[in-house]
């Protein structure tokens, strides 16, 4: 058996001291690039070709002969969110398999965190993606491949959730859920890959290999891709800061109840004890008058 969540804590919170005090730091840093990314979006950034015009237009001098796609720039938010949301669930998993291999909570506890926090994402992700379906479509969803997938990859965080509510017992609910949280990540890279798999797609392939972005569209990007996996960092660590201390509580409200439990016993135990020992007492003292008395005669 591994260490228990409380001596975990106690045993990390030295070493972890530095990473803590670096979270402020990280997650405004974080909001900074995801700032500069959607500034730099809005006001730099071309915009992106689309659908042929009928005529041609000329704008800020420029003739123009295909649709500029505005609602296209809400892809620097909306992959990076994405993208942060198949990283946190790959470590929700990885801390799956490493609490089937150790039976250690603590890592039933982290992944029990990336969930949560993969779910915030997908939340974001979903949000931002019909807003562009809406734009671009004119409808809020269509079952094409990459929604639907990452859909169901949706639906299996919300039921991850619902599967830890509906069992009591602590290690069969973390047992449970380390394995369906390795069997939900299989939709990941299903839903990543699923435009490159099904060339009738209709949803656009962001990271290609025919042709990279210009860099006036690719810096914007990184900055808010790393931007939104240092607030995915941040979030994570602070959630599993509050969920392992929850835990510790729960753990240490467990072992008194044991103790408490223990000494009612031994006081029960050693109540019954004394109550054989005066009942024995008494039989011993009722039955010596009659023997006395068989002696005289």
């Amino acid at each position: 058996m591994g260490e228990t969540p409380l001596e975990s804590k106690i045993q990390s919170d030295g070493r972890r001291g530095w990473a803590e005090r670096l979270l402020p730091v990280l997650l405004v840093l974080g909001a900074v690039l995801t700032a500069i990314d959607i500034v730099w979006t809005f006001t730099l950034a071309p915009l992106v070709q689309g659908a042929q015009l009928s005529e041609p237009v000329t704008i800020a001098g420029m003739q123009v002969t295909t649709k500029l796609l505005l609602s296209q720039k809400i892809f620097y938010l909306h992959v990076p969110v994405a993208v942060a949301s198949f990283a946190v669930m790959a470590f929700a998993a990885f801390f799956g398999v490493r609490f089937l291999m150790t039976k250690d909570r603590a890592y039933d506890v982290r992944s029990k965190t990336a969930m949560e926090v993969t779910l915030v994402f997908i939340v974001a992700t979903m949000i931002s993606g019909d807003l562009w379906t809406r734009f671009e479509w004119g409808v809020w969803w269509v079952w094409e491949p990459r929604l639907t997938t990452y859909f169901i990859l949706m639906l299996l965080v919300i039921g991850y959730f619902i599967l830890r509510n509906a069992i009591d017992d602590p290690e069969r609910r973390a047992r449970f859920c380390s394995v369906f949280a390795v069997v939900a990540f299989i939709d990941a890279p299903i839903s990543f890959i699923i435009t490159r798999l099904v060339p009738s797609s209709v949803h656009p392939v962001v990271f290609r290999t025919d042709s990279g972005l210009p860099p006036m569209m690719l810096i914007p990007f990184l900055l808010g891709l790393f931007g939104m996996l240092m607030i995915a960092f941040t979030l994570y660590r602070v959630a599993h800061r509050i969920n392992a201390d929850a835990l510790a509580v729960e753990e240490l409200k467990e072992r008194l109840e044991e103790q408490d439990a223990r000494a009612s016993r031994a006081a029960a135990d050693e109540a019954l004890e004394r109550l054989r020992t005066q009942g024995t007492a008494a039989t011993t003292s009722a039955s010596s008058p009659s023997d006395s008395t068989s002696k005289e005669d």
